[in-house]
């Protein structure tokens, strides 16, 4: 379960927030505390199991300083972070994300990623589809939508609804609507 913390006193560019987890080895009954992320100023992060017992966060990058998500490996099942970089293909306004395993192909995870694709504003959400476990992200999907108060778009959330399309759950128009998308993918 991917979660964030600041740790001390505040920091310039909030340099004190740190993207973690927590996992659990026995379905819930008890729940362990991962080690932080490196990285500073990475925080509202979301998770994805890959394959081989590995583990992917995908978080906001709060410093703003360089604005694409910071992508996070665990070869551990989510103790520690062997990894962490800025991943320029997902562009990113510092703002939420939503990261969901959709499925296996060939033994290897496909997932689907969600955010406002812009590195300048809360705008372009965009579906993105990575068949190759994040390594690439092939597949594109704009999610254009004009809402009574403009076009702008913020956090999100994504949901598998079949084997073929996802939902898409959406803040627009300035942060005065939820909307809800089924989004058709090819598979």
């Amino acid at each position: 379960m991917a979660a964030n913390h600041s740790a001390g006193d505040p920091l310039p560019a909030f340099e004190d927030y740190r993207a973690h987890g927590f996992f659990t080895d026995d379905h819930g009954d008890h729940f362990q505390l991962s080690e932080s992320v490196t990285v500073p100023g990475s925080n509202e992060s979301t998770a994805a199991e890959l394959s081989n017992d590995q583990l992917m966060l995908n978080s906001r990058n709060q410093k703003g300083n360089i604005r694409a998500r910071i992508v996070s490996i665990s070869g551990d099942g989510g103790r520690s972070w062997d990894s962490s970089y800025v991943d320029q293909q997902l562009p990113d306004p510092v703002c939420e994300g939503s990261l969901l395993n959709i499925g296996w192909k060939r033994g290897k995870a496909v997932l689907a990623f969600c955010n406002p694709a812009s590195r300048e504003r809360r705008d372009s959400l965009t579906l993105r589809i990575s068949w190759n476990e994040g390594l690439s992200w092939k597949t594109s999907i704009v999610i254009k939508d004009v809402g009574e108060r403009g076009d702008r778009q913020a956090y999100c959330d994504l949901e598998g609804l079949t084997r073929k399309r996802l939902g898409v759950l959406y803040e627009r128009g300035g942060y005065w609507e939820i909307i809800f998308r089924r989004v058709s993918i090819r598979r």
